[in-house]
């Protein structure tokens, strides 16, 4: 089975109606299971420097003091051919020293999914310095593995009998070696005992922004993906690309289009709030693990965004997203 999959994931953040600034405390470890997502960290092309967002969000995850932080991809700005190894191994150091070192000083576990400025299909190169950079920190990122064979581009972790993938969304078509591989990490007694499963990747299913609203910049295979994380039984699809915050439910499905913490945040389609970053906390009750539910936050403001803020629904060129209620 073959499924075309755009690479695009949705990251424009609405500033409407925030409430005011807040104290983020973490809620007590006997009572939820708390996962922070963040995602396209990266400048643009080659830049080694990343937005001081980047880091205050960092600081904030530090007080936050997660359980699981995630992120949707676009850790460094590659995917231009003029790039140089010399040039890639830079902008992963600097992702090492201004990130990763930082999330590795909480002593957090850590897990990630390659966006296509991280490992485009067709940047050979711009993949070779992702897994080779990742290959060595494999075993520092405190997750719990269950297949690491295909790791950086795909592989499977159980946190707090949450079943997670990551799997290789940084371009419009997944391949169908990936979705066999998914299929038999989705039908194994440690996904069907875990009480949540959640995919992480890069591209999103549904365009939600004006940039990213066409062919290539979301996952290709809109129903074909739909219905297979429906029969796999996945209950979040989280994904970046498209910088903008939108949570969305269909059928069963629920779907969390990240903000960014980097350069570019977005508008949502037909929406005239102004674009901001933002990350995202999910709280998932322990007595409950499947009625979790989102704060996300506008970094270095401490302003949350509330749902009620955002479109009830957005119409993309391949399909239309419903916000979710709670």
């Amino acid at each position: 089975m073959s499924f075309a999959l755009p690479i695009g994931l949705f990251i424009v953040l609405l500033v409407g109606g925030l409430k005011e600034p807040q104290v983020l405390t973490p809620i007590a470890k006997d009572k939820s299971f708390k996962i922070a997502v963040i995602s396209d960290l990266n400048s643009g092309y080659g830049d080694t420097n990343y937005h001081p967002d980047v880091a205050a969000t960092l600081k904030e995850l530090a007080t936050i003091k997660p359980d699981l932080i995630l992120c949707a991809g676009d850790m460094v700005a590659g995917q231009k051919s003029t790039l140089t190894e010399q040039n890639l191994a830079e902008m992963w150091q600097s992702f090492d020293a201004n990130v990763l070192t930082p999330i590795k000083a909480m002593k957090t576990p850590f897990g990630f999914t390659v966006g296509n400025h991280d490992a485009a299909p067709s940047f050979a190169k711009d993949r070779q310095m992702a897994k080779k950079f990742w290959s060595e920190n494999q075993d520092q990122l405190g997750l719990s593995y269950i297949d690491k064979t295909n790791f950086p581009f795909y592989y499977s972790y159980l946190q707090n009998d949450v079943f997670l993938i990551s799997w290789d969304a940084a371009g419009a078509n997944v391949q169908a070696d990936v979705f066999k591989w998914m299929e038999d990490q989705l039908s194994s007694e440690t996904a069907k005992r875990a009480k949540l499963r959640i995919v992480l990747g890069h591209l999103p299913i549904y365009a939600i922004v004006a940039s990213k609203n066409k062919p290539g910049e979301v996952l290709a295979a809109t129903q074909q993906i739909k219905v297979f994380f429906k029969q796999h039984k996945v209950d979040l699809y989280i994904s970046g690309h498209q910088h903008a915050y939108y949570p969305a439910q269909e059928d069963g499905l629920r779907i969390l289009n990240m903000g960014c913490i980097g350069e570019g945040a977005r508008q949502l389609l037909g929406d005239s709030t102004a674009a901001t970053r933002a990350y995202t906390l999910i709280e998932v009750p322990l007595k409950d693990y499947k009625n979790f539910k989102y704060k996300t936050f506008i970094p270095s403001k401490k302003t949350e965004i509330k749902l009620a803020n955002l479109p009830d629904s957005i119409v993309g060129f391949n399909g239309l997203s419903r916000r979710e209620r709670n």
